[in-house]
């Protein structure tokens, strides 16, 4: 990559990473589905601004039932789930829970796709994700780091993206859109959805006085958490690729964890960075970017040693 997208690819896992600590500050004030709702509208209209400035269209109304169906697991649930969560747990923890998204999609997909065969390695990485994240969430241990519900709402909202991605691939992606105006589509459904069941449900009364601090956390959250970071998500995918600009998620965790840690003030137990260590090793492991051990191969016979006429010169090799 060259020194721009280094900073694409940092500036995500920043601004992931620091979502965390922006839903926790948020909740001073929102409840979890009027916070989902105000990241909702304010990251759509940062997007469907970036899709307007690039001249690209929204897809066909024949793809917004997929659409829908996307936002719901891809946006509705896992933001509204988070917020639930943080209620109850902190912000490192969250964030940690998150980077363990790409592990419970790879087994998702296995179940859910015909192309998407679980292998051994796959299988490997996917348990020890799951023995990884039951060391961050520490079942002995709740002094100081929130409840078990709360870890397994996040827990879940991490599922709900994993259901998300494969359902995109699966009904979404043969149609080759571009990634923005799917994205845009995506978040503006979510929105509406959202703010439906706001209305309906839980209603717009606050919870807390609408002060500067977890109104700016909202603001942060929805434009730059949301809306920038998918736009900075799609130059990165277009320019460095897909594989690339999938590593973010090995960086997320730990922003998440250092800003919790300092700006929040949150504790840190060893079970936290261990297990967080656990799921991007496995996470490694499963998409294939370090090795699993293996047996040490066994010697080649010798073979004779060529003749002068057989030789390749050296200059010649390429």
């Amino acid at each position: 990559m060259n020194i721009a997208n280094w900073g694409r690819f940092g500036l995500l896992a920043a601004l992931w990473g620091c979502s965390f600590a922006f839903i926790k500050m948020s909740l001073e004030t929102f409840a979890p589905l009027q916070l989902a709702s105000g990241r909702l509208v304010v990251g759509a209209l940062v997007v469907l601004g970036i899709l307007a400035m690039k001249q690209l269209t929204l897809p066909s109304r024949a793809l917004w039932g997929h659409i829908a169906v996307a936002s719901v697991f891809g946006n509705v649930i896992p933001f509204t789930l988070f917020a639930v969560g943080e209620q109850y747990t902190t912000a490192t923890i969250a964030g940690v829970i998150q980077g363990a998204t790409p592990l419970i999609t790879m087994g998702v997909a296995a179940l859910a796709l015909s192309d998407e065969k679980p292998t051994k390695r796959k299988v490997v990485g996917l348990v020890g994700g799951f023995l990884g994240l039951i060391v961050v969430v520490g079942p002995w241990n709740t002094d100081g780091f929130g409840t078990i519900g709360g870890q397994l709402a996040c827990v879940g909202a991490a599922a709900s993206y994993a259901v998300s991605f494969v359902y995109i691939r699966r009904f979404i992606g043969p149609h080759k859109l571009p990634a923005l105006s799917v994205t845009a589509a995506q978040l503006g459904a979510a929105s509406v959805i959202t703010v439906l069941l706001t209305t309906f449900v839980t209603g717009w009364t606050l919870h807390g006085d609408l002060t500067a601090k977890p109104l700016f956390a909202l603001l942060a959250l929805g434009a730059a958490s949301t809306g920038i970071a998918f736009a900075l998500l799609n130059r990165l995918i277009a320019e460095a690729g897909p594989t690339t600009a999938s590593g973010v998620n090995y960086l997320v965790p730990v922003f998440s964890v250092a800003v919790g840690v300092l700006a929040l003030g949150e504790p840190l137990s060893w079970n936290v960075p261990v297990g967080g260590v656990i799921v991007i090793a496995a996470l490694a492991l499963a998409e294939g970017r370090i090795s699993a051990p293996s047996q040490p191969a066994k010697p080649a016979p010798a073979s004779p040693a060529p003749r002068d006429r057989d030789r390749v010169p050296e200059n010649s090799r390429s």
